[in-house]
Parts: C-alpha cells; sequence; structure tokens
C-alpha cells in the first residue's frame, strides 16, 4: 500500500506535507504557551539548542570518514529521513507534555518548553537540509518550496479552529483538539518520511549511483 501511494504521489507533495505537520502544533504553540509560559531560563536555553541540537543532528555526518564532497550523499538523505520518522513524533508528544500533570506546574512547563523547542530545532534542521539534497535544480526547489509554503499555510488553520475549543474554564475539549493534532502529526511524519524513503532509493538514488559511476 505504501509503494502504491509513493508511486501517485510527487516528491514534491510528499516533502512539503512535512510542514504541516509541524505547522499544525507550532502555530497553536505560539498562541497558547509562548506568552504565557516564556521565562529567562527558556530563553537562555532558546539561544542555546539551536546550535547543540544542529551539532548533534550532524554529529554523525561530521565525524564520518565521508566528508567534504561526500556529504551530500544518499546515505545523509536516508539518515535525514530516518531522523525525521524518529524526532517527529517526539516532537509531536512533547507538544502534548503540557496537559499532562506529572510534576510541580512551573518545572514541568519549563522542562516541557526545553523539550518541545528542541525536538522542533532537530526536526526543521533536517527538513530544510532535505531540500538541497532532494532537488539539485532551480526549479525543483521552488515547486518544494511552494509546496512547502502551501502546507505550512494549510498548517495556520489549526488555530482558527482551536478558538472553537479554547475554554479557560474547562480544557477538556481542548486537550482532546490537541491530542488530535499530535496523533495526525505523528502518524503524518512517519508515513511521509517513510514514503519520501521509498521514493529516494526507486529514484533518486539509482540516478545518483549511476551518475557517480558515469564520473568516476
Amino acid at each position: 500500500m505504501a509503494r502504491g501511494l509513493c508511486q501517485g504521489v510527487s516528491t514534491a507533495v510528499l516533502y512539503g506535507s512535512l510542514a504541516l505537520f509541524i505547522s499544525i502544533l507550532h502555530n497553536v504553540f505560539l498562541l497558547y504557551y509562548v506568552d504565557t509560559f516564556v521565562s529567562t531560563v527558556f530563553l537562555i536555553w532558546n539561544s542555546l539548542n539551536d546550535p547543540l541540537f544542529g551539532w548533534l543532528s550532524d554529529h554523525a555526518f561530521l565525524s564520518s570518514p565521508q566528508s567534504g564532497s561526500q556529504i551530500t550523499s544518499p546515505e545523509v538523505v536516508l539518515k535525514r529521513l530516518q531522523a525525521l520518522s524518529r524526532s517527529g513524533p517526539l516532537f509531536a508528544l512533547s507538544f502534548l507534555g503540557f496537559w499532562v500533570a506529572w510534576t510541580w506546574p512551573g518545572f514541568q512547563f519549563l522542562i516541557c518548553l526545553c523539550l518541545y523547542d528542541g525536538f522542533l530545532t532537530v526536526v526543521d534542521l533536517n527538513h530544510n537540509a532535505l531540500l538541497a539534497d532532494l532537488a539539485v535544480s532551480a526549479h525543483d526547489r521552488t515547486r518544494l518550496n511552494f509546496h512547502t509554503s502551501l502546507f505550512s499555510a494549510m498548517g495556520s488553520l489549526s488555530v482558527f479552529l482551536s478558538y472553537s475549543f479554547w475554554n479557560k474554564e474547562d480544557f477538556y475539549s481542548f486537550r482532546l483538539f490537541c491530542v488530535t493534532l499530535a496523533l495526525f502529526s505523528m502518524l503524518g511524519f512517519f508515513l511521509i518520511s517513510r514514503l519520501l524513503r521509498l521514493r529516494f532509493q526507486k529514484e533518486v538514488h539509482p540516478r545518483n549511483s549511476e551518475s557517480h559511476s558515469l564520473t568516476e
């Protein structure tokens, strides 16, 4: 079934749809959490986590003997897709962590904010880095960017839907709404990452291997 769906959907649509699963959560997060729970500690963490998680994400590539010209090899793309299939669902779970009471509220929200922002950095970094590897020509990159923008705009609809569920006196409906968003995002990251991996292995990887052989 996955292979059949992979053949019927373009790479641009698959790549762009990853932005949807980020956007539907992050737009709601920005509206309801950041303004309320931001603190000095979180601001310090936010300034450190981008280079930290960026380095951790690429550490396997930087420490590999295949560096330099080999940094955009098909193996790197497959590793990034694997990272998205893991970190995407964890990003969605960290989004839900705000609504499950497990410790002192102030400490809970500080930890959840740091986890959420950390996983968001990993997901964003790997998603954006895939653009250069999946699209070589300017035309292809424009097409992928267009679909990314389109799906990001679609993801912003989650904010408008959230107004129907937000109630400071009773969070039950809003919690169910957030659970639905998170489950949709988790499933989307897992499925789309798998489809992109199948598409890359079937079409892009063989072409790169043939081109590499001709170059040698």
